[in-house]
């Protein structure tokens, strides 16, 4: 066993996690969001009231989550993801490293072990594919009660144009002994995280990494990899969770045994209750997103559109296949309608398109989407459906609160712009106080 001795540490976090499950069982059912601890006496003046949206998050998690960013939303209009846009989770530090000088090691359970610079792999056969790539904690935040790590919604995915050169022909080269059975990669990156100082690690079984699709990376979107996002030197397993696309290559080591280290078979896995049965986390599963429509509120992101022919459009993706369908509600999960699907990317890696119509009338609606692959795999509606401790793989249906209503995107025919009331209660400026407004 390597690096068991990690069984035997409880932390915080899951010992945190495990005290309020043991309050009784996991609900069933979403429950009602937490308020913030601290919450105005009224509504503020010109916005809904906090506790209709505002939830406790803990300091680790708020700072986590300004340490980390996801993509933003309207991006979705773009199929490859902007440089710089793309979801960020930094484990532990960026290091320090230069393309000069820079190798990697090749060794463990193989006949000829060797070391390889950035220079001798970019002068090898080179690919280039688009990857939708995500993070295994995509949707934790719906979750009751929530694991403690970083508070991800649907936004911790991005797709680039990944250049290198492929994983399968370096294995080859060094020869894998009978038996082997994974293939571990160490990145330059480590800290402490379950209380144990460790590298960032995970392994992937000899089939899979020798997969033609995974390959090591040194650029995207055709510029050199930015620090964050592993410069000089990352892997790319394209069908897994983003964990698995260790970056800051070290070390690629052939092993005779499953690995066991911090980050595969504690941090990411499937766990049901503390110390019981768990999975690692490996493909990604189905999931869909959908690009916000009309105009945004600030701290809600509710939108607010016009009644009459609305667009609706997102993408979808999985790692167990071809996504073949996608639905679209307006009722909350009531009734469906079957979305329209585009493949603008030939890359088998990256996310489609896809496209509904929506005769909207005025009302308050709930828009939800979801979508199904080749493998028969489909988007559950309820999250608790697949709450674990660490929430990892959470692809719970998107929903989107939208408020259709007359005279919404009145601003941008105007300069300067007249401000309208759609929310009431809310109250306008004294000096604007006589305008006309939507809702009095």
């Amino acid at each position: 066993m390597r690096n068991g001795m990690g069984s035997a540490f409880l932390t915080r976090r899951r010992a945190a996690i495990g005290a309020v499950a043991a309050l009784g069982t996991i609900p069933t059912r979403v429950v009602a969001q937490d308020t913030c601890n601290t919450v105005p006496d009224a509504p503020t003046a010109d916005r809904p009231d906090p506790q209709a949206f505002w939830r406790s998050f803990s300091d680790p998690e708020l700072a986590l989550a300004f340490r980390n960013h996801g993509m933003i939303a309207e991006l979705l209009r773009s199929d490859i993801t902007p440089l710089g846009a793309h979801y960020l989770l930094v484990h532990f530090a960026v290091p320090p490293l230069s393309a000069e000088g820079y190798s990697i090691a090749i060794g463990g359970q193989v006949q000829n072990p060797f070391r390889i610079s950035l220079a001798e792999l970019q002068g090898r056969g080179t690919i280039t594919q688009a990857v939708t790539m995500e993070c295994a904690g995509t949707g934790r935040r719906s979750l009751q009660p929530r694991p403690v790590y970083v508070p991800w919604d649907k936004e911790a995915i991005g797709t680039y144009q990944w250049t290198g050169t492929p994983l399968r022909p370096l294995l080859e080269q060094a020869g894998l002994a009978s038996n082997a059975v994974e293939v571990l990669f160490t990145g330059w990156d480590s800290g402490v995280d379950l209380g144990i100082e460790h590298a960032f690690e995970r392994s992937l079984p000899v089939a899979d990494a020798m997969r033609d699709e995974v390959m090591l990376a040194w650029a995207a979107n055709g510029q050199p990899l930015l620090p964050e996002h592993g410069f000089p030197l990352r892997l790319v397993v394209p069908s897994w969770y983003g964990m698995a696309s260790v970056k800051w290559l070290r070390a690629i080591t052939v092993l005779d045994e499953p690995f066991e280290g911090v980050q595969q078979k504690q941090v990411y896995t499937y766990e049901a209750v503390k110390d019981g049965p768990s999975q690692p986390v490996r493909q990604k599963h189905v999931n869909s997103v959908m690009l916000p429509i009309g105009i945004p509120d600030l701290i809600s992101r509710t939108c607010f559109v016009a009644p009459g022919t609305q667009i609706l459009e997102g993408k979808a993706w999985s790692g167990f296949g071809a996504i073949v369908g996608v639905e679209v509600s307006t009722d909350g999960g009531g009734s469906w309608t079957a979305a329209q699907l585009r493949r603008s990317l030939s890359d088998t890696f990256a996310w489609v398109n896809w496209r509904a119509q929506w005769s909207a009338g005025p009302g308050a609606y709930t828009l939800v989407c979801r979508a199904w692959d080749d493998a028969g795999n489909v988007q559950p509606l309820d999250p608790q459906a697949e709450w674990n401790l660490q929430g990892n793989g959470v692809n719970v249906a998107q929903q989107t609160s939208v408020i259709v209503q007359d005279g919404i995107g009145s601003a941008l025919s105007q300069v300067p712009c007249q401000p309208q009331l759609v929310i009431p209660g809310a109250d306008l400026p004294p000096t604007l106080a006589t305008r006309n407004t939507l809702v009095s």
